[in-house]
């Protein structure tokens, strides 16, 4: 943590110095962007909360006479904006000028800030589209792939990315699982091969499958290093419709210019 002080001046002995006092001020920087107010005070100088001046004080407070000074240190922005963050008091040499829980007040993202973000749904995408064989093996996968955002929080700029990490499918037929991989695209392929993304309908009829992908987040403050959000967030695919029809298998043993009323010799256009 850097912090960078213009030091005000020092070895103040009596409330003959003090005159210059209120009003006194300067700014501290803890960081990029993060800015605190730095005010002094004689402790006999009238402010807004204490209306009474030297003369009601009976006795200098400091060694060899004086009276103390007030260093208050209030946040200009970051979560503690406008709070008073330290009250020092000393007589002549100023401490060390430091921000009790600076550290707290470099911006954080927290889960509710990762889930408001717009993050894209995966696709689904099956092949082939949207159409499969009872008890064959419909083969549908995820298309999605990290995302980077740039917010901005407490006047700090911020990056974050939004890392899928799990797939939770539900068919429309009862059943649903969960996977670690998002599947791809499969070249050349019968419904009687399974794939490591496929599933199996055991009836006919349109299903509506649903998809909901699991983001895990981090984040980086102006540049600092990235760090782990909490939690996950949910994002739900558009559902598609799966539509599944049977097949029937006939033997074929005569050849149309035989039967012409054999299965698969009637034309589409006979009546």
């Amino acid at each position: 943590m850097t912090i960078e002080v213009t030091c005000p001046p020092k070895n103040v002995e009596n409330s003959s110095n003090f005159a210059h006092l209120p009003g006194k001020s300067k700014t501290v920087s803890n960081g990029p962007k993060l800015r605190y107010d730095v005010e002094y005070f004689s402790e006999c100088t009238p402010d807004l909360t204490l209306a009474r001046g030297c003369n009601a004080i009976s006795d200098p407070t400091c060694p060899g006479g004086g009276y103390r000074i007030v260093r208050t240190i209030r946040a200009v922005n970051g979560p503690r904006a406008g709070q008073v963050v330290s009250v020092t008091q000393y007589c002549q040499v100023e401490p060390p000028t430091t921000i009790p829980g600076a550290e707290d007040d470099i911006a954080k993202v927290g889960l509710s800030d990762f889930r408001r973000l717009p993050i894209l749904a995966s696709t689904i995408v099956s092949q082939p589209e949207n159409f499969s064989l009872r008890n064959g093996h419909a083969h549908m996968y995820a298309e999605s792939e990290p995302q980077d955002f740039n917010i901005t929080l407490y006047d700090q700029d911020i990056r974050v990315r939004a890392i899928p990490v799990s797939y939770l499918w539900t068919y429309g037929d009862g059943t649903s699982r969960t996977l670690a991989f998002p599947g791809g695209p499969v070249a050349e392929r019968g419904f009687d091969e399974a794939t490591s993304t496929s599933h199996v309908y055991q009836d006919t009829g349109d299903f509506r499958v649903g998809l909901t992908t699991r983001f895990r987040g981090e984040y980086s403050t102006e540049g600092g290093p990235w760090t782990p959000i909490p939690g996950v967030a949910n994002v739900p695919s558009e559902q598609v419709t799966m539509s599944v029809w049977r097949t029937r298998k006939i033997l074929v043993a005569e050849n149309c210019t035989r039967n012409p009323h054999a299965p698969g010799c009637a034309s589409l256009f006979d009546k």
